[in-house]
């Protein structure tokens, strides 16, 4: 059994929430997911999910786009069974057989066994490769053997420790974009201070490497504070990068956050505040 248990929580709603509607607008050939954990997982009624996914299922209605979304429509169905969808199922549900390849990367075997267990059942196994090794040098190793409509979901939460490569995920961005590939990266953080240092390290990385065009939305829980950690949803705030995406995806990105805001506004996390602030960094 896999270890993860970070699943459908409330930060996996905006990732996987715009990852779908991204791959649905982009339609790429070729998929790569740098952390893909499992794509199939038992939801389990935890605090943490029901400020996550139940949340949103229970107040999409509010809004139509919500409702109609590709991720709303999957997970909805999904859910009815006792199943959440991780972002390998996600994206291989959207692209399904338009795309020629699937890559996928995780350190834990146990979660790629549940992807290519997923993939045999949907029937998309001969695209479908996976990878258990470290995804930052096996990414950067593959990067220049794809083609220019490649998109690369990096997913890693920690977007700026390097690993044994030498790399960090946020340097994975930045190759694939400089070779025109389609980049959305997720990150989170927990504190005030850590979300300054990220968005100081990422705006300088980029602004260094030549990178002026990307799109930066975060979401953060109100209850975050500058250096100490009141309550734990999981993850207090998150946020996500894109690059190289149409002005179709880079506005649906900003138009979901704030749409996730509405549908949070008066959400609770245990006896927390739950309500949602973003925050977004639109360089074109």
């Amino acid at each position: 059994m896999s270890t993860y248990t970070h699943f459908a929580k409330q930060p996996d709603v905006l990732k996987h929430l715009v990852l779908c509607e991204a791959l649905r607008n982009e339609t790429p050939q070729v998929y790569v997911e740098t952390n893909s954990a499992c794509a199939i997982y038992q939801m389990a009624h935890t605090p943490e999910q029901q400020y996550g996914i139940y949340h949103f299922l229970e107040n999409a209605n509010e809004d139509t786009a919500l409702k109609n979304s590709i991720y709303h429509k999957l997970e909805s169905t999904e859910m009815a069974k006792g199943h959440y969808l991780g972002s390998p199922a996600l994206a291989m549900n959207v692209l399904g057989n338009q795309a020629q390849r699937f890559v996928f990367f995780d350190l834990e075997k146990s979660a790629l066994d549940n992807v290519a267990f997923y993939t045999k059942q949907i029937g998309l196994d001969v695209s479908v490769e996976v990878h258990n090794t470290d995804s930052l040098e096996g990414t950067m190793q593959l990067l220049p053997s794809l083609p220019r409509s490649s998109f690369i979901h990096i997913d890693p939460y920690e977007i700026d420790k390097k690993g044994d490569s030498g790399y960090t995920y946020l340097d994975v961005l930045i190759k694939a974009t400089q070779l025109g590939m389609k980049c959305l990266l997720w990150y989170g953080f927990m504190t005030e201070d850590s979300k300054e240092s990220l968005d100081k390290y990422i705006t300088s990385s980029l602004k260094k490497e030549g990178i002026k065009s990307y799109t930066c939305v975060e979401l953060t829980m109100n209850s975050i504070r500058k250096d100490s950690i009141l309550c734990n949803p999981g993850i207090l705030g998150s946020g996500i990068l894109a690059t190289n995406l149409s002005q179709e995806s880079q506005n649906m990105i900003l138009d979901y956050g704030n749409k996730l805001v509405n549908i949070y506004k008066n959400a609770k996390y245990k006896e927390y505040d739950g309500s949602l602030s973003i925050q977004h960094n639109i360089n074109l």
